[in-house]
């Protein structure tokens, strides 16, 4: 039976949950809290690979959280908001079809552009990129798994519903460390904002992530709309294991400009959890099911 792997980031101890969604057998964990100090790093990598070792009937592996946004300030179709969620997939006008990209090292050159050190990633099988570019077609079916999940989560500690649309504020780094707060751009014509899918890579690196300038250049230049919490050790752990679907999946908590907050956080990981379930239910079932 092939089996799905979920994995979320924010726990120090290996707990794994046996489940079913769809027809599919899941195993789903936390990974330790990552970042780019050696001892990060290893937890990551070491929790990733006991997994795998552990469950080796899992074939594709899904890694679930909230991550930072990357706005687009003058044109709705290429910007991603609060609550909105961003799968990791091939960006379309690149021959590369990296999913997800490490930057490990990004300065500036003679020529005043960028030089960039990094790892990209890409699976073997695109199954899990299909899908999700199929379900970006449509808000319908994932979006009543954020209302199921709404109904689950009452009375659990935290706010799950969207926060108020004024905390979504979108704002431009004009240097020394002060922003401009200006306008998203809108819709056209009668559309109705709603919470979207994009289908786009995923960056991470801290030589990027979080620093204004380089971090615009390097989205542009990798056609990333999200950057996660530096997930490469895992990845090259899923590589290494010779799994050859996986995908990224990010519920949009900030933008990383310097005004993150935490308000986003429980929703955005909630949108995150109900693509990836709209994910495993649209797989075929195992060949033991048909």
């Amino acid at each position: 039976m092939n089996v799905p792997l979920v994995m979320s980031v924010g726990s120090e101890s290996n707990v794994y949950t046996l489940g079913t969604i769809g027809s599919h057998r899941v195993v789903t964990t936390k990974l330790p809290s990552v970042g780019r100090t050696r001892e990060a790093m290893t937890a990551a990598g070491n929790s990733t690979t006991r997994l795998l070792g552990i469950f080796q009937k899992v074939e594709y592996v899904l890694l679930v959280g909230v991550g930072g946004g990357v706005p687009h300030y003058t044109d709705y179709t290429k910007h991603v908001r609060l609550g909105d969620v961003v799968v990791s997939t091939p960006a379309q006008d690149l021959p590369d079809k990296y999913v997800y990209i490490f930057c490990e090292k990004a300065q500036r050159n003679d020529k005043g552009g960028w030089d960039y050190e990094v790892k990209p990633y890409k699976p073997a099988d695109y199954l899990l990129q299909n899908i999700a570019l199929r379900l970006a077609q449509s808000n319908a079916e994932w979006s009543n798994y954020v209302e199921e999940g709404l109904n689950r989560l009452k009375g659990v500690p935290g706010r799950w519903e969207p926060p108020e649309g004024a905390t979504d504020r979108l704002c431009v780094d004009v240097g020394g460390g002060a922003f401009i707060e200006v306008a998203h751009p809108s819709p056209q014509g009668d559309a109705m904002r709603a919470a979207r899918i994009h289908c786009a890579p995923v960056a991470g690196g801290r030589a990027v992530a979080a620093a204004g300038e380089a971090r615009a250049a390097f989205a542009s230049h990798a056609r990333a709309l999200a950057y996660d919490c530096e997930l490469d050790a895992v990845l090259d752990s899923v590589v290494g294991n010779r799994k050859d679907c996986f995908i990224s999946i990010r519920g949009i908590s900030d933008y990383r400009d310097g005004t993150r907050g935490k308000e986003w956080q429980p929703h955005a990981a909630l949108a995150a959890a109900a693509v990836m379930k709209s994910i495993i239910t649209a797989m075929d079932p195992p060949e033991e099911c048909h």
